[in-house]
Parts: C-alpha cells; sequence; structure tokens
C-alpha cells in the first residue's frame, strides 16, 4: 500500500477510497495510542511519504477529553507522554503540535486537517469512540486517511480473527509469528521533513507548561474531566520511563520472572508494563525482539503472555463490531449465565461500593484499592478479583459493565482490547465449561478469592496496596462541612490520608441545610444552591469515616514552612499537612487578612432571609402555591406531601433591605407578607427566620495560590451558586492539595542509557 516497505505495508488498512495523497497540504501523523517515536510504524510511513511526495510532515497529538472515564489519572499519563513526544520529535527533525480540548479551546482540529492535509495516517486503534473518529474524519477527507498497526508483533489486517482459545491462536499464527519475532526494525532512510507554512486550526500547547508543574495543574483543571480520580502519583508516563522500566526488567528482573510472575505481593515479580504498553510509549517489536534474545525458559513464558495472550485478545476485539456486550461470550458460557439468572445474590454492591472496595471480602477490597489509588492490579490477582463481580450484581450484563467500569476508569492500562478480553474472560470468553455447575457461576469456570487469599502473604500485599504517596506527618484539615467539605473529605478518605474536618455549625450541613428539632428533621437550605436540595443524609454518608468536629468557629489561619496553624474563638489551636477551606469568601478574608486580596472582604453575594414554619399539620399546597414578588421560593422542608415544615424564602432585593433587621422583626415581616394565605395554618405553626448573608456567590473570587493552602466552594467553580460548582471545586481543591504537596518534593531523574533524546 502506498509502496511502503513490506514491515509497515503489511500493518496498513485505509480508512476511506481515496489512493493517493492530494493537493500541497502536509502529511499529517495522528498519534492517539502510539506515543513514542522509535519504531513507530506510523510515524515511520509518515516521514516516508512525506519525503517521497515532498510534502511537510506533522506530527499531532490531540488529548480530548470525551473519551471513556477522561479523568486527571489518564491526563496526566498522557501529557507525560506528549513531553517525550515533543523531545524526541525535535530530535529527528520533525514538527510536533499538542491540542488539549478545554475551556475556550474546542475547535474541530481533524476535521480542518481533513480539509488541509494531502495525507492523513493515524495508529490504528480497534476500540469505540477512537475508532469511530478516525471512520468520520476518513468519511469527510479529501485525502487518503491510512491506519497502521503500531501496536502488535502480528499485525491485525494481516490476521485479525478471534479464536474461541488461546492455544488455537497459538497455533493459527505460529508461522505468522516465526517470521516477525526477532527480525530487527528498519529505520527509515529519509532526507530531513521540513515544517508546515500554514496556519493550525488551534493554539498548541506550549509544551514548557506541562514542565512546570503549576501551569501543568491549571491545565487539567480547565479540562472536563473527573478530577477526583487521582493522578498515581509516583507513576511516570512518556517513552523515557517506558524505556527505562523496560531496561530495568530486561536487565535485572527477567530472570526471574517465570518463578515470580504469579506472586501479587511480589510487585518486582513483573515488568509493570502494561500501561506503557497500553499507551504505545514503548514498542512491542523492541520488547519482543530484546527478550528472545535471552532465549532463556523465563523469557520464553514472558513472551507467550505478550505474544499469545495479549495479541490474541487485540485480533479478537479488531474482528468485532462491538467489542463489549455479553453476545461476544461463547453460546456455552451465555446458557450457563441464563440458567443462572434466578440464583440468589446474598449481596448486591452499589457502584460507590464497588469503587471504593466496600465488599463483604477483605481480599477484593485490597484489589480495588489497588486500582483505586494506583491504577494497577496485578494480573494473577485481577483475574479473581473480576471472577467475583457475578456474585454481587443482579445480571451477567450488569457483572460486565461494573467490572469494565471498574478497571476502565481507574487502571492505567484500562480501555484496551487486553482490559475487554480480560473482563470477559472472567465470564467464560476464551475458556471452556468445567462441571458440576454451581450457583450464581454455573460452569463457567470459578477463581475463589478465599482459595487465592489462603496462598498469599495477605500482610505483605496489604502494606503494598494500601501505601500513601505522600506521608503525613499531620492531618488534612477541611474547614467547612457542606457539600464542598464533604466531598474533599470524602476523596481524602478514600485515597488513605488522615482528615479533619471542622465546621462551626452545630452538625454538618453548610448552606444544604438540615436542622433537627422536636418535630422531626428538616432542610431549610437555599433551593438556589443548586435547584436540588442536598439532604443531611448525603452529606453524612461523603463524611463517614472521616473525623468531623462542629460548633468550632476558626478566627485565624496563619501558614507555615511546614504546616498551617488554625485557631478557633476558644484559643485552641489545630496543626495541619494543609488546609482546604470552603467559606465564603469575605469569612476567608477575615481569617487571613493579611494575605488575602484586598477584594475578597467584599465580595459580592445574593443575600436571602428565610422563614421556617413548622405546623400541626402537613403543609397546605394553598400555601405552596402563593406567589409575590417578595418572595422567590415557598417549599416543603422535607420533599414529601405530608410534611409539616414551610420554606419561605425571600428574594434578594428584600433581603438585602431587611438584612441588618433582628430575627423577630423579620419573622413578623415575612408572616405580613403571607398575611392572606393558610392563616389557619400559619397561626398555629411555630415561625422563626434565618439569614443567609452569604446565600450564593455572583462571580468567582480573584486566585490565592498557596503552597499548603486550597480552596473549594460554590464560588471557585461552574456554574457558580451551585451544588454542582461546589463538587467541582472540591475535586479540583483535594487534587490540587495531593499535586503541591507531592510536587514540592524534587522528582527523581530518570536514568538510562538512550540516544533518543
Amino acid at each position: 500500500m502506498f509502496d511502503l516497505p513490506e514491515h509497515l505495508a503489511e500493518r496498513c488498512r485505509l480508512a476511506n477510497s481515496i489512493q493517493e495523497p492530494q493537493g500541497e497540504g502536509p502529511v499529517i501523523v495522528w498519534l492517539k495510542s502510539s506515543l513514542r517515536t522509535h519504531e513507530n510504524p506510523a510515524l515511520d510511513a509518515g516521514r516516508i511519504l512525506a519525503d517521497r511526495y515532498a510534502r511537510p510532515l506533522l506530527v499531532y497529538q490531540g488529548i480530548d477529553d470525551r473519551y471513556p472515564h477522561a479523568n486527571a489519572r489518564h491526563h496526566n499519563i498522557l501529557l507525560d507522554a506528549a513531553v517525550d513526544l515533543h523531545h524526541g520529535c525535535k530530535q529527528i527533525g520533525i514538527d510536533f503540535v499538542l491540542h488539549v480540548a478545554r475551556e475556550g479551546h474546542r475547535p474541530s482540529v481533524m476535521k480542518t486537517f481533513a480539509s488541509q492535509a494531502s495525507l492523513i495516517i493515524t495508529d490504528l486503534f480497534p476500540l469505540p469512540p477512537w475508532k469511530n473518529w478516525v471512520q468520520s474524519i476518513a468519511d469527510i477527507a479529501r485525502c487518503p486517511v491510512l491506519e497502521i498497526d503500531c501496536h502488535c508483533v502480528v499485525p491485525l489486517p494481516v490476521f485479525g480473527k478471534s479464536m474461541d482459545r488461546p492455544f488455537r491462536y497459538r497455533d493459527a499464527t505460529k508461522k505468522l509469528r516465526k517470521r516477525r519475532v526477532g527480525v530487527p526494525w528498519p529505520q527509515p532512510k529519509v532526507k530531513q521533513s521540513f515544517s508546515w507554512a500554514g496556519e493550525l486550526p488551534f493554539e498548541p500547547v506550549e509544551i514548557s507548561d506541562l514542565t512546570n508543574l503549576d501551569k501543568r495543574l491549571r491545565l487539567l483543571q480547565s479540562c472536563n474531566i473527573d478530577m477526583a480520580v487521582h493522578p498515581v502519583w509516583k507513576q511516570r508516563g512518556g517513552e523515557r520511563a517506558a524505556l527505562a522500566r523496560w531496561n530495568d526488567f530486561l536487565t535485572n528482573r527477567l530472570s526471574g520472572y517465570a518463578r515470580r510472575r504469579n506472586n501479587a505481593a511480589d510487585p518486582d515479580g513483573v515488568s509493570r508494563l502494561s500501561m506503557a504498553i497500553h499507551y504505545g510509549m514503548i514498542s512491542v517489536t523492541k520488547i519482543v525482539r530484546e527478550a528472545h534474545e535471552v532465549g532463556t525458559k523465563a523469557a520464553e513464558k514472558f513472551l507467550d503472555e505478550l505474544l499469545i495472550f495479549r495479541e490474541h485478545a487485540w485480533h479478537h476485539v479488531y474482528s468485532k463490531e462491538e467489542p463489549y456486550g455479553p453476545h461476544n461470550l461463547p453460546n456455552w458460557a451465555l446458557e450457563s449465565w441464563q440458567d443462572t439468572a434466578d440464583d440468589v445474590r446474598t449481596t448486591l454492591l452499589s457502584e460507590d461500593a464497588f469503587e471504593i472496595g466496600k465488599s463483604p471480602n477483605h481480599l477484593w477490597n485490597l484489589c480495588q484499592t489497588s486500582l483505586y489509588r494506583h491504577g494497577e492490579l496485578h494480573n494473577n490477582l485481577r483475574m479473581t478479583w473480576g471472577k467475583a463481580t457475578p456474585h454481587w450484581t443482579p445480571t451477567v450484563e450488569e457483572s460486565l459493565r461494573m467490572g469494565q467500569h471498574l478497571n476502565d476508569k481507574f487502571a492505567l492500562d484500562g480501555r484496551d482490547p487486553s482490559s475487554i478480553a480480560g473482563i470477559h474472560w472472567c465470564h467464560g470468553l476464551f475458556d471452556r465449561a468445567f462441571l458440576p455447575p454451581l450457583p450464581v457461576m454455573g460452569v463457567v469456570r470459578k477463581r475463589e478469592l478465599e482459595t487465592h487469599q489462603s496462598r498469599l502473604d495477605m500482610d505483605a500485599y496489604e502494606r503494598h496496596v494500601t501505601r500513601l504517596a505522600y506521608k503525613q506527618e499531620r492531618p488534612f484539615i477541611i474547614v467547612g462541612a457542606g457539600v464542598a467539605g464533604a466531598r474533599a473529605a470524602q476523596i481524602l478518605t478514600n485515597y488513605g490520608y488522615d482528615v479533619l474536618v471542622l465546621d462551626k455549625g452545630t452538625i454538618p450541613g453548610g448552606r444544604s441545610s438540615t436542622k433537627r428539632r422536636e418535630s422531626g428533621a428538616y432542610n431549610h437550605g437555599c433551593d438556589a444552591l443548586g435547584g436540588e436540595i442536598y439532604a443531611d443524609l448525603s452529606i453524612n454518608e461523603m463524611l463517614e469515616g472521616t473525623d468531623v468536629r462542629c460548633d468550632t468557629r476558626l478566627t485565624s489561619i496563619q501558614p507555615h514552612p511546614e504546616y498551617v496553624l488554625l485557631e478557633d474563638e476558644k484559643g485552641f489551636t489545630w496543626e495541619a499537612e494543609a488546609v482546604l477551606l470552603t467559606c465564603p469568601i469575605p469569612q476567608l478574608h477575615a481569617l487571613m487578612p493579611d494575605r488575602a486580596p484586598a477584594d475578597w472582604e467584599e465580595h459580592p453575594y445574593i443575600s436571602n432571609w428565610t422563614l421556617i414554619c413548622t405546623g400541626t399539620s402537613s403543609v397546605p399546597s394553598e400555601l405552596l402555591d402563593y406567589k409575590s414578588d417578595s418572595i422567590e421560593l415557598l417549599r416543603r422542608g422535607i420533599d414529601v406531601s405530608e410534611s409539616n415544615v414551610a420554606i419561605v424564602q425571600m428574594v434578594n432585593e428584600w433581603s438585602k433591605e431587611h438584612l441588618e433587621k433582628s430575627r423577630d422583626e423579620v419573622t413578623e415581616l415575612i408572616r405580613q407578607e403571607l398575611q392572606s394565605v393558610s392563616q389557619e395554618w400559619l397561626e398555629t405553626a411555630a415561625s422563626h427566620a434565618h439569614r443567609w448573608r452569604f446565600s450564593r456567590p455572583v462571580s468567582q473570587p480573584h486566585h490565592l495560590d498557596e503552597d499548603r493552602i486550597t480552596f473549594a466552594g460554590d464560588a471557585w467553580a461552574k456554574p457558580i451558586g451551585t451544588v454542582e460548582a461546589a463538587i467541582k471545586s472540591a475535586e479540583k481543591a483535594a487534587l490540587e492539595l495531593i499535586w503541591k504537596l507531592h510536587y514540592s518534593k524534587k522528582q527523581e531523574p530518570i536514568s538510562m542509557q538512550t540516544t533518543l533524546f
């Protein structure tokens, strides 16, 4: 194809019907999943064809935020890769540009390139949505769109079939493998590429902004991604780190692979290269060639895992239009799942319980902790972990979905053909029936957690998976137990950190805000906070497992080089490793007047007076239907028809006018506003007023950068003044807190011998 050398031509698939380069535009090499410069078939083909047709060459990496489970963990690794791609391309004289989709930067880059380029080359990644994105560009492009397999030794276009068992795949591809294993990778013989002088359809991200960790954090915070899934702090992405890890394994640990590989309590017994291989940061052809040269039994076993089990999964997925569904399971497995569909599941777990490892089994919870905190799970344990979900989900469809969800959201090697095959294997794919049938699992192979636990050094494994990236000397203190504070506490607690929440209220809730009286609990929070009332139950759930101290009114916050000192009105003090503040902006100014921006003192807020009316019977519907220019909202204190509590929230203008009046005065004024409706109910109701001086912020405050202090709340994110903003800001602030502490330490350099950079 395109008269490329055979080792490249056999890897190619033309995504449209255009056979020749068109126009004088650049050759675009669009890298999605092969993020390296060494032994990269897409990059080599681009260099050869740009040289042959005398076209400029441009390497483009686009980091979109629409991929499945887009989060800070995956994004941060992709940014690491971009840094090395930039330096690698620069060394061989190729222009590299990076686009990161984010607020204010969402042009249709590839659609524009489809009309400008003379040829588009991209790495073949056979999963949705990536393959759909390629096809949509191929359908509109005025030039050829060429996909090239950069991931397998036996190219996907050469075989590309699914076999029902791994040994059948091994036999079917034996000759294909033999011709390619151990063969040196030819270097393209080309002249120096020349640059494209055209205008880019986006503003490229400066690579210096990625090596500046403060700017990188701001870049991540501007992306529409899940910030609650933290980076794996000591895991570095990119080509250099991948090559260094491979060199270390090849030199020091490959010899013990066959003996050590199944022991999950021995993390160094395996290569831990799956993340680098998934992102294409290292060439599988290079790994296979160099392991083949070793020629030992250990190297043979390592190659078996890489060339048979991994590549079998890739060829299987390549052959499937939709690889995720249960229809891909063999018929015997589908029949078995149908036979056990009505079997009793004694425990059904919620998605949240699955994610943070709250199952009935300790080993499974440790496995999930490994995924949740560290983005990896030892392969031998991953099989046992994956076979537990059928017992805690109602259907095989839900079990498959949950297994894939947990793997793809948290695992650095997730969203990969190997991931799909692995989760499906746990449900019968590439396997046979095992008799006699058992409850739930039927004739699908079982792997019992208790059996695996009995042969594992549980103490060693638990120490390994519960390790923290940052060693605390003092607790993290969160000020404010509202929605933002509770969400930040939940995240940091789930990651294993020591967290203390301080709140001036009598119970947690903030502006949500729930009160308890003899007549029962009710919510009198400002409904404008988000159009949805957050009951105290949800906040209490978020604060589960976190130390919370109420009736604590702070008077000062003083940062020190190694800690932050907090003092309350009674003279008690706390030393915090770091502090996350969720107070309204003027209150922040009062707590740290010598450090906060001056305009924080008068930061604009909507204010609301609220009247809480507790009657002897349920709230009359005519009261709830009452309209007045002075009343913003009339609702029940509890959203049930029998609620006997009515909440009357006054508009901002009325509230501002009467802001400094006493509660008794305001109570009487609001009752006068209601004098034409439901008098009988109101006359017997107990009433008291509550002032929300800082009900809802009007704008975002100016940023304040402190090493050990971060900020959250509905003023710090968009849409301003909503529950959504409070939660978003909490997720960003919790990540920022660890980010600053972790990256304040000097990073270890990558030590390796290479001519790449």
